[in-house]
C-alpha cells in the first residue's frame, strides 16, 4: 500500500472517533441544558409563613417552589411600605401545575416572578404559603443558554469531523487501490572494457 494511502486512512479513522466524542460530549451538554438546581442557584430562600426580603431593584427574579405543592393552593404576597402586590402566577385549568412547567427543572415549578418594573429597591415582607427559591432569571437564562448553545456546536463541529473523516477514508482507499508502491529501480552493471 502507498504511503499516501496509509496516511489518509490513519487521518481518516482519527477525524471520525475525534468527531464522534465531540458529538457525543454536546448532546450531553445540549441535555443538560434546562437542569438546573434552584437551591443552588438561589440568591434567597424563604419559608413558609413571613420572611424579610430585600430587594435588589433593577432585576427581573422567579420565585421557584417545590413540585409537591398545588398550584391553585400557593399563595405569596410581596409588601413594603407603599402597599401589596400579589405575584401570584397562571396556574392550568385543573389547577395543579403552573403554565409553562414543562419548562421547568425536575421537581421545581415557577410559580411567581418579581419584576423590575413593578418593583423598587428596598426592603420587602413576603408571606409565603410554602417554602419557596429566588433566583435572578438573567443568571439562569445566562447559563442554561450557554450550555444549550456549547452543545449545539460541539453536536455541529463533531458531525463535521466525523465529515472529514469519512471524506479521508474514502480518500485513502483510493488512493490505497490506485497507487502502488514504488519499486526499486533496478541498476545495470556493466564489466568494464579492457
Amino acid at each position: 500500500m502507498h504511503i499516501a494511502g496509509k496516511v489518509f486512512l490513519g487521518l481518516g479513522v482519527v477525524f471520525l472517533v475525534i468527531g464522534m466524542v465531540m458529538a457525543g460530549g454536546g448532546r450531553d451538554s445540549l441535555g443538560d441544558a434546562g437542569d438546573w438546581d434552584p437551591e443552588e442557584k438561589s440568591e434567597f430562600s424563604g419559608t413558609t409563613g413571613n420572611s424579610s426580603y430585600n430587594y435588589p431593584g433593577g432585576e427581573d427574579k422567579i420565585v421557584m417552589v417545590r413540585d409537591n405543592v398545588r398550584c391553585d393552593e400557593f399563595t405569596i404576597t410581596m409588601t413594603n411600605a407603599t402597599g401589596e402586590n400579589h405575584l401570584k402566577g397562571d396556574c392550568e385549568d385543573d389547577g395543579e401545575k403552573p403554565r409553562g412547567w414543562e419548562d421547568d427543572p425536575p421537581g421545581w415549578y415557577h410559580m411567581a416572578s418579581i419584576h423590575s418594573w413593578e418593583y423598587s429597591k428596598g426592603e420587602y415582607s413576603i408571606e409565603a404559603s410554602a417554602d419557596y427559591e429566588i433566583v435572578d432569571v438573567w443568571e439562569i437564562l445566562k447559563e442554561e443558554g450557554g450550555e444549550a448553545v456549547g452543545g449545539i456546536m460541539g453536536i455541529r463541529g463533531g458531525v463535521g469531523l466525523s465529515g472529514c473523516g469519512v471524506c479521508s477514508l474514502l480518500l485513502g482507499g483510493i488512493l490505497a487501490i490506485v497507487l502502488k508502491d514504488p519499486k526499486e529501480g533496478t541498476q545495470i552493471q556493466q564489466p568494464p572494457t579492457v
